[in-house]
């Protein structure tokens, strides 16, 4: 809900705040930078601190200065609030998949729950939108108020869960904490499994923003649909990735590793390239098919595989990164095909977003084939 939620009511901010058009769109970019800068040390405080002591944090955050929003007096005011916010909500999903993950140390159970949580990202990164719409039409205040949900959850957490972290001796001195923290975080990172899962997250996120923030210009362009057909076609793709994902754990017992990633990105791939071809509403249908599978098939084994991967004493560290690198993605998708959009027409921003999965897939099997004999694959 960090985005998502508020991105319909941009255009709603612009009268009370005597904003430009070309500023609004800082609401967003503020809680993006904030949320990357931020993950890295929500790492060290998972790993240090325990999960359910940062879950609390940034739950209180985030619902704090998100209904705080409401009471903005200025613009300024406004983006400094959405900037606190965005470190809050940058912990969530690092805490999700590392509770879950030391919850269920039974690799079936493990990716049939990545997969539950990978389809619930999916799906609401859709509804939230349509939701925030809804909202906004009637005052640009409402959307903020849902962010209210976050400290009613943050009580529901502190009297449910418990704390998962294994218990450890604390150090006695912060400094030195910090000192092995970013040792054993550089070893970490030279693993090539890690290195793998970063890239893996920073391609998929794009690819997905790709579709996310292009595919209801084109429908609008191309078929003339409006702002609520083209979020129903977006909850059509999510549906489909959904229905993959709550199966991961079906699809990992018959496919290894490489396969599903290369089924993925391939399926992505031919969606993102035959999408601009359809000039009827029933072949954009099945680009958003061929998506929806795809994206079904990568998420949840890049979840689970971002948590089983690292050192158990540094799960909460990498997660805090691989979903540092999603954020990234997120942020580069618009900004930079944005800018292919003004010079060339907006076929050439899905055609270039395929050549991007493509050319990954490619990298990807060539990684996967030099891999070393004792570095073992996900499947191993």
């Amino acid at each position: 809900m960090g985005g998502a939620l508020i991105a319909p009511a941009l255009p709603s901010l612009i009268p009370p705040f005597d904003v430009s058009e070309d500023r609004v769109g800082l609401v967003l970019s503020v809680y993006t930078l904030s949320a990357a800068l931020a993950l890295p040390f929500i790492g060290f405080l998972l790993d240090r601190l325990g999960r359910k002591r940062v879950a609390l944090g940034c739950l209180l955050i985030d619902g704090i200065f998100g209904i705080g929003c409401i009471f903005a007096p200025s613009f300024g005011v406004l983006l400094l609030f959405r900037f606190f916010q965005g470190m809050g909500i940058a912990g969530l999903i690092p805490v999700a998949m590392t509770v879950l993950s030391d919850w269920f140390s039974d690799r079936a159970q493990r990716i049939k729950m990545m997969g539950y949580l990978s389809g619930t990202i999916s799906a609401s990164a859709v509804l939230i939108p349509l939701l925030g719409g809804i909202l906004a039409a009637q005052d640009w205040r409402y959307p903020f108020l849902v962010y209210g949900f976050s400290v009613l959850l943050a009580a529901l957490f502190l009297l449910f869960i418990g704390e998962t972290r294994s218990s450890k001796a604390e150090s006695d001195r912060i400094s030195d904490e910090i000192r092995r923290y970013v040792r054993g975080l550089g070893q970490a990172i030279r693993i090539k499994r890690v290195q793998e899962t970063f890239a893996h997250s920073f391609v998929i996120y794009f690819l997905l923003y790709t579709m996310v923030s292009f595919l209801p210009l084109f429908l609008s362009s191309v078929h003339g649909l409006g702002a609520f057909p083209a979020g129903a076609a977006l909850a059509v793709q999510a549906t489909f990735s959904v229905v993959v994902a709550t199966r991961a754990d079906w699809v990992d017992a018959r496919w290894r590793w490489g396969r599903k990633l290369s089924t993925g990105f391939a399926l992505v791939g031919v969606a993102l390239l035959t999408l601009p071809f359809w000039g009827e509403l029933s072949g954009v249908v099945i680009s958003l098919f061929l998506f929806g599978v795809g994206m079904g098939l990568i998420q949840p084994a890049i979840y689970h595989e971002a948590t089983a991967a690292p050192p158990p004493a540094l799960a909460g560290s990498v997660v805090a990164l691989f979903n540092t690198m999603k954020y990234i993605g997120m942020s580069t998708a618009p900004f930079a095909l944005g800018l292919l959009r003004v010079f060339y027409p907006l076929s050439t921003v899905f055609w270039v977003a395929a050549g991007v999965s493509l050319i990954w897939l490619a990298l990807f099997n060539g990684l996967t084939r030099r891999r070393p004999p004792s570095e073992p694959s996900l499947k191993s």
